[in-house]
């Protein structure tokens, strides 16, 4: 299922990351902390994680 693209504000209210949430991602480290920062918003913002990598 194709999604319309995102506005600007969209992006900055979905996908900032919010002080809270700097404290559990500040532990990981590198690669780590790129993927679980996008798995916490993500999960945030849909209330699931991805099924799959797509």
């Amino acid at each position: 299922m194709k999604h319309p693209p995102m506005h600007i504000d969209e992006l900055v209210e979905h996908w900032t990351i919010l002080d809270e949430e700097r404290d559990l991602i500040a532990g990981k480290r590198d690669a780590t902390r790129l993927g679980f920062a996008i798995l916490l918003k993500f999960y945030t913002q849909h209330g699931r994680f991805p099924r799959g990598r797509s």
